[in-house]
């Protein structure tokens, strides 16, 4: 099989040479999630010299053509030889895959009010309706959570709507014995809760709003935020360029224009850095000194969170108030910056380009994929051995900006 491509505007035109059977779909699979992956969302194919189509490709074109019809791009056949167009017309995919068989749709899509020209990207800048601060409320005690002081009264059952962003540490289930031993990291955003549990499972739970249902955490430590988003930011990095977290969260409060800023992102990573507790805080208290650290604490190697999409939400502050100090820490050892920010990890997805719905998107991410991990992100600044900052290639950003007189509440 031979494949080629060209840019043509917004559109990646590729064209295929030979048979597309059970052998050669996979090679096609391959060759167009890479195209995607590289940022592409309109794609037009040529079979015009493709002289055999099975089974096997047929589902290929099927599933990038839902791949891409999910995240707003388009997938069509610009041309086929007529024993391509014969098997699909057999199979009924005639009338949706080909571009001559559908009229072209006109969508009318919400404009960015200013677009910021960064050296890494280019940044879109959305307001928001109804924009404003939202209320922070802090949860617990950090520094009980290392002197080994957690008990049944420092739990709390949070509930988390659609309008809440949470992290911290907690688990989900009934009451403070039931997670007694599950006790880890966890994240909330839109009306989407995962938790890493402590104990021998190890894999990541979650729950989704739905209608009336709220999901609830148990909650030993945290931060929660709850009110509207009043921007959203909208990034593309250049060519081979990255974000980092740190320069995330700085681009984010600049643009909201205060000195702490809750955030929810949703992002294509290229590099996550991140770590999570091997053991609940309520049975034994993590260790930070060295060797022990390496007993309390699983860090995710850098490859292994390559190529990943992920949902975080946290708080990045320049001039944090006294209560939210102990919460927060260093997002670069060379600046003032400080923050604290969880995500839960999925298989790598494209995330659809232009405005987004916060709520919408991030259901759209925990009903249709695999949690694979919940991790608090950090910055491995050591020397030598340090891998570095979470990395982004493009992404969402939801911010709200917060204030100490705003409604702080422990």
């Amino acid at each position: 099989m031979e494949i080629s491509k060209r840019q043509l505007g917004d559109v990646v035109e590729i064209s295929i040479k030979g048979r597309l059977d059970n052998y050669w779909s996979e090679y096609l699979a391959k060759s167009l999630n890479i195209v995607v992956n590289d940022g592409a969302h309109h794609l037009r194919l040529d079979l015009s010299e493709v002289n055999f189509l099975s089974s096997a490709g047929i589902g290929v074109l099927a599933r990038i053509y839902q791949q891409l019809r999910a995240i707003q791009g388009t997938f069509v056949i610009g041309k086929a030889s007529e024993r391509v167009r014969s098997t699909l017309r057999l199979v009924a995919l005639e009338p949706i895959l080909f571009e001559t068989a559908r009229p072209a749709v006109a969508v009318r899509a919400a404009s960015p009010a200013r677009t910021l020209e960064l050296d890494q990207a280019i940044v879109d800048v959305y307001t928001l309706p109804g924009a404003g601060t939202m209320r922070c409320r802090l949860i617990g005690d950090p520094g009980l959570i290392y002197a080994g002081n957690v008990s049944a009264v420092h739990c709390q059952t949070r509930p988390f709507s659609d309008s809440s962003l949470a992290l911290g540490i907690g688990a989900l289930g009934a009451d403070y014995e039931d997670c007694r031993s599950r006790f880890g990291e966890f994240v909330a955003i839109g009306g989407c809760c995962a938790s890493l549990p402590t104990d021998a499972t190890s894999v990541p739970d979650y729950l989704v709003s739905v209608e009336k249902f709220v999901p609830e955490v148990q909650v030993l430590c945290g931060i929660e935020c709850h009110g509207t988003p009043a921007q959203l930011l909208r990034f593309e990095c250049r060519q081979d360029a990255r974000l980092s977290l740190y320069e995330v969260a700085k681009q984010c409060l600049d643009v909201a224009g205060g000195t702490s800023v809750a955030i929810a992102i949703l992002a294509e990573a290229s590099k996550v850095v991140g770590a999570a507790l091997n053991s609940s805080p309520a049975e034994a208290p993590p260790r930070l000194d060295f060797p022990q650290i390496r007993d309390s604490f699983s860090f995710l190697p850098a490859t292994a969170g390559a190529r990943t999409t992920v949902a975080c939400a946290g708080i990045a502050s320049r001039d944090p108030w006294p209560a939210l100090v102990p919460f927060l820490r260093r997002l670069d050892p060379d600046s003032g910056l400080v923050g604290h920010f969880h995500a839960a990890l999925f298989p790598y997805r494209p995330l659809q380009r232009g405005f987004l719905e916060l709520v919408a998107t991030a259901h759209t991410m925990f009903e249709s994929q695999v949690v694979s991990s919940v991790l608090h992100l950090l910055n491995d600044v050591r020397p030598i051995t340090g891998v570095g900052d979470t990395a982004f290639a493009r992404g969402a950003c939801w911010i709200a900006p917060l204030s100490a007189d705003g409604g702080v509440v422990q």
